[in-house]
């Protein structure tokens, strides 16, 4: 009997799926980048199904791929920007957050075997305990230390620093996520894969350096548009950018080609899920931790707005019962992505999210709903150029002058935005800290021209929605109440 009780166990385990996840950084949906994926969507994206209402919860990489990782917003996993003191990979994370991760869940409850590879979270390797940390629930781990790199990196191998000085990192990525592959045929595993493209320095691998020498940044309806009726922050000089500048092209190509590692990474992917016979059990996922804006409402380039450029971005998953070249309009965030892989492989867990697992195998309308994007601004006087004509302080942050002194960044250019989304509406609203409000119709204005003027019953509304959900900090509905009596 105890042969039985064994081959049950094993018939078990082969009816859960594997999940490979490759989360790109920094980027882009609006400016086409998914135009340059020719593998990634033709084996990932016509094998399955599209989300087109797919949003990051904040437009800043720390934050995000922690609510990724733990289905729980910013504030609630207190991680608000890329620094250590703004719980980027602080000490509370590790003790607190850390534990109960995707990884950890499942290796906990299913007994999945675990891969991570690449940028883990922005200040990790920093400090508390270095590159010897390693987070609970992985089997083989491959930390990068610190931000985004392509060469000169050091990874934590299962806790061991390690340099690398001329290794190409996407492609150091893929080659211990197929090593890991060849191991994995006869169990379940989970990989995550997180290569450092395209986010800065923009830097491709030695094959893809004289591609697309002509390509220049797309131009969309926001281009170079003076921005009107927006916060402050964005509207700042210059309110039009050089015309004869080529940095902007250069940073979009220099983001393209870094992708085209991660386009072989997903080939090589695929193929040898085909080799070990488990591409038809395995879930595949490609999406990215924030968006990305080149030019748009004259800001030169960088994240960190509420705008469709930075939170709107690229999900496309394929594996069991999807079907192919699927297109779902439904509403979904990346708080959502932890319930739904727990789903897919029977498992419930408190999360600030929901499982989208019954869309991906029905073809229905959607319900409405809302989806909350956050964001803490900040200042920083050391990253102010003293060629810049806005003195030191600490209220504003990146002001250099190859980027013309436009500051990226401002303290009060905190906000939360509700997207309210249905079969026949979509509007963004966003309260700044300071009072400010933005609302947008996305169905009549997709390009976000024309700030709404929203009555006080409309604005008490949206305020409700976010103080029910208790998504807004408490400050910023008290400052706007102020302002609203005035």
């Amino acid at each position: 009997m105890l042969w039985l009780f064994c081959v049950f166990l094993i018939n078990q385990s082969r009816a859960l799926p594997n999940f490979v996840f490759v989360l790109t950084d920094d980027q882009d949906l609006t400016l086409r980048s998914l135009d340059f994926l020719n593998e990634t969507v033709e084996l990932v994206a016509n094998e399955g199904l599209t989300f087109t209402n797919y949003y990051v919860n904040s437009p800043i990489c720390c934050p995000s791929r922690g609510t990724i990782l733990t289905g729980k917003y910013p504030h609630n996993i207190e991680v608000f920007n890329n620094s250590l003191s703004g719980g980027c990979s602080s000490l509370k994370w590790q003790q607190q957050y850390e534990k109960n991760t995707i990884a950890s869940i499942l290796k906990a409850q299913k007994n999945y075997k675990t891969f991570y590879a690449g940028k883990y979270l922005n200040q990790y390797g920093e400090s508390y305990n270095g590159v010897q940390h390693v987070p609970p629930g992985y089997d083989w781990w491959l930390g990068l230390k610190g931000n985004s790199k392509y060469y000169n990196y050091t990874l934590s191998i299962n806790g061991s620093g390690h340099h690398f000085e001329t290794d190409y990192l996407t492609d150091k990525i893929t080659k211990y996520a197929l090593d890991f592959l060849s191991q994995s045929d006869k169990i379940n595993f989970f990989m995550m894969l997180a290569p450092p493209a395209c986010h800065a320095p923009f830097t491709p691998a030695p094959r893809h350096r004289g591609l697309f020498p002509t390509l220049e940044t797309i131009k969309t309806v926001p281009f170079n548009s003076t921005p009107v009726n927006k916060h402050w922050i964005v509207g700042m000089p210059p309110t039009s950018l050089p015309q004869n500048d080529q940095i902007l092209d250069q940073i979009y190509r220099s983001r393209i080609r870094t992708l085209q590692a991660v386009d072989d990474m997903v080939g090589a992917l695929v193929t040898k899920l085909q080799e070990i016979r488990v591409l038809d059990n395995t879930y595949f996922i490609v999406t990215s931790d924030n968006g990305f804006h080149i030019g748009q409402f004259t800001q030169p380039w960088d994240k960190r707005q509420p705008y469709e450029s930075d939170i709107h971005v690229p999900f496309m998953i394929r594996g069991p019962k999807i079907h192919r070249k699927t297109i779902s309009d439904i509403p979904v965030s990346a708080v959502d992505i932890f319930s739904t892989i727990l789903d897919l492989a029977g498992l419930t867990f408190e999360s600030d999210g929901h499982s989208f697992k019954e869309f991906l195998f029905k073809n229905e309308s959607f319900h409405n709903e809302y989806i909350l994007v956050e964001y803490w601004g900040e200042g920083s006087a050391s990253s102010i150029d003293s060629t810049c004509p806005w003195g030191p302080t600490d209220q504003l942050s990146e002001c250099v002058p190859e980027a013309w002194c436009k500051c990226q960044d401002a303290r009060n250019n905190t906000y939360r935005c509700v997207l309210d989304i249905s079969s026949v509406k979509k509007i963004k609203f966003c309260l700044f800290e300071d009072g400010f409000i933005e609302a947008y119709d996305l169905i009549e204005d997709p390009h976000e021209l024309v700030n709404l003027e929203l009555d006080k019953n409309q604005i008490t509304n949206y305020v409700t929605v976010l103080e029910k959900l208790k998504l807004l900090v408490f400050r910023v509905v008290q400052k706007w109440r102020c302002l609203k009596r005035v």
